[in-house]
C-alpha cells in the first residue's frame, strides 16, 4: 500500500481529487475513487487536510486516479 497526503481539491460523486498543496491547478494531484462504505462517513468538504491509503496503481490520465482504501482526515 501506498499514502498521499495533501489537501481535498475538488468533491465528486464517487472520487475526490486530492493536490498536495491548497493552491491547485486543474491537473495537479491525484483523483481518488471512493469505495462504497465512504459514503456512509461523514463527507468530505474542499480544503480538508487528508492522507489516503491505496494500492499505488495509478491511470496514466492526468490527473493520474486510483482507488482509496482508507481516507484519514488530518
Amino acid at each position: 500500500m501506498a499514502t498521499f497526503t495533501g489537501y481535498i481539491a475538488e468533491v465528486m460523486e464517487g472520487k475526490i481529487r486530492v493536490t498536495p498543496t491548497r493552491e491547485a491547478e486543474p491537473f495537479d494531484g491525484i483523483v481518488f475513487h471512493l469505495e462504497e462504505h465512504f459514503s456512509e462517513e461523514k463527507p468530505f468538504l474542499v480544503g480538508q487536510s487528508v492522507r489516503v491509503e491505496h494500492d499505488g496503481q495509478m491511470t496514466r490520465s492526468l490527473p493520474p486516479q486510483t482507488t482509496a482504501r482508507r481516507v484519514d482526515v488530518l
